[in-house]
């Protein structure tokens, strides 16, 4: 699981079917992995994600694990000037990644155009105690949602000769003196953003944001329990982290309306954390971290049937002394 957020990754008739709230997944206890031979050849996209031994501690590194061409690269570097890059994603034309790092004693929100030599952009040119994270793109590119200190940001990109830079910035939640909001995720259908809010000294639920109205209404707040980090797939399903009980254990959730119960996936480990999903539009898969093998993993889970595969053969979790957390995929 990343820190949490004060400290801070179409389908279609049988398989809509296959999802119904009515179906109750769950954990599957030493949940086993399937064979790398049966790994879906249907996956032939970008995966980016980052590493670090511990959040905070200067080791975060952002990787591209290409499915084609089967090659993993550290695409962040010295050369960068950032410290701790993470939480990379890309782009709706895969073009360019978005991320967070810190540069000026603060963190900033950066993009960089992907397989090039050029330095990042960076976007939010913040200093001092300010602090930048969680950027994701608007479904059409135009605009980044981002955590701007306590509030959700939603900022228009603009490009002059080829370098990126924002035009506008519209605060949507307004509510940093009392409630910490973090973790944006816009919709496909660009109307709706979905978020962590929370008192730092409360409970933190996940949230939707009416982008036309401003209305905000609890998506999932469970008595006594965290939830948080949610994902949209492209059908409007959402994909998020909540504690399996008072224990703390992340799993795996997801509905679809705010009314809807929550579906606890069967990919999850029960006794493991399981979290940052990352759904792959088009498709029943979904990515994410496991700790099953001691730190954090990444994994392809299915979720209709349970299986999950280990992407340790693609040479991703090759470095087991450091967490891998922040899976983002581009299709093509």
């Amino acid at each position: 699981m990343q820190p949490k957020m004060w400290a801070t990754a179409l389908m279609c008739g049988a398989l809509l079917a296959g999802f119904s709230t009515g179906a109750k997944a769950n954990c599957i206890t030493d949940h086993t992995t399937e064979s790398d031979s049966t790994f879906p050849s249907t996956l032939k996209g970008k995966l980016a994600y980052h590493t670090y031994g511990s959040y905070g501690d200067g080791t975060s590194q952002i990787f591209i694990y290409d499915f084609a061409a089967k090659k993993v690269t550290q695409v962040s570097s010295s050369s960068w000037g950032i410290q701790d890059p993470m939480n990379a994603v890309f782009s709706p034309d895969g073009q360019w990644l978005a991320f967070m790092g810190i540069k000026d004693d603060a963190w900033n929100i950066f993009m960089w155009r992907v397989d090039s030599a050029d330095l990042p952009v960076n976007l939010t040119q913040s200093t001092g105690d300010t602090r930048n994270e969680d950027p994701k793109f608007s479904a059409d590119g135009s605009a980044l949602f981002f955590k701007q200190d306590g509030d959700v940001m939603k900022a228009t990109l603009s490009f002059e000769n080829g370098a990126p830079g924002f035009s506008s910035q519209t605060n949507l939640t307004n509510a940093s003196s009392t409630i910490e909001s973090s973790m944006p995720y816009p919709s496909a259908d660009g109307k709706l953003v979905y978020y962590a809010a929370g008192k730092e000294s409360g409970v933190t639920g996940v949230y939707r944001l009416t982008l036309a109205t401003g209305k905000k209404v609890v998506f999932d707040k469970p008595n006594g329990l965290e939830a948080y980090y949610p994902t949209v797939r492209q059908d409007g399903r959402v994909f998020y982290s909540r504690w399996k009980d008072s224990s703390g254990t992340d799993q795996l959730y997801t509905k679809v309306n705010p009314s809807d119960q929550a579906e606890q996936l069967s990919i999850n480990d029960c006794d493991s954390n399981n979290s940052d999903a990352f759904p792959v539009n088009g498709t029943d898969y979904v990515f994410f971290s496991s700790t099953s093998e001691g730190k954090y993993q990444l994994y392809l889970g299915e979720v209709s049937t349970g299986k999950r595969w280990s992407l340790s053969s693609f040479h991703v979790n090759d470095d087991t002394d450091k967490e891998t957390l922040g899976a983002n995929y581009f299709g093509g």
